[in-house]
């Protein structure tokens, strides 16, 4: 049976983080957070199931939770890739650019798939050395 949790102090202790944590959460991640009609902007309400729910959507899990950097965000994302486009040019390798309305997964495997080669490159000693 789903309880509601009707404040975001009780919406932060039910996942064992901070107040401010769960309302980044909700602006970044999505949290399923209700407002009431009419109500002032800062009620808001939350049923555990909704909570649950989300918590193990594939996307977030609680052991990423656990882990997430206080200051993840698309912004971070965004600069992230930057930087792997960059290191992709330092070694030569072709960068393919993934659709800015891509999902974060997509995003993520692209960059990784990106590193990859750029280790691949590294380990086989064909890297473009920049002199020190």
């Amino acid at each position: 049976m789903s309880k509601m949790l009707s404040s975001w102090k009780e919406i932060a202790h039910f996942f064992g983080k901070g107040v401010r944590t769960v309302q980044r959460w909700e602006k970044t991640l999505d949290l399923p957070i209700h407002r009431p009609p009419g109500a002032p902007s800062n009620v808001v309400l939350a049923r555990t199931s909704d909570l649950e729910e989300w918590m193990h959507r594939g996307s977030v899990s609680r052991t990423e939770l656990e882990g997430a950097p206080s200051t993840g965000s698309v912004v971070g994302l965004s600069a992230l890739e930057r930087e792997v486009t960059r290191l992709a040019s330092l070694n030569g390798i072709a960068n393919e650019r993934v659709d800015a309305n891509a999902s974060t997964e997509e995003r993520v495997a692209s960059m990784t798939g990106v590193v990859s080669k750029v280790n691949e490159k590294l380990a086989s000693g064909s890297a473009v050395h920049r002199a020190a």
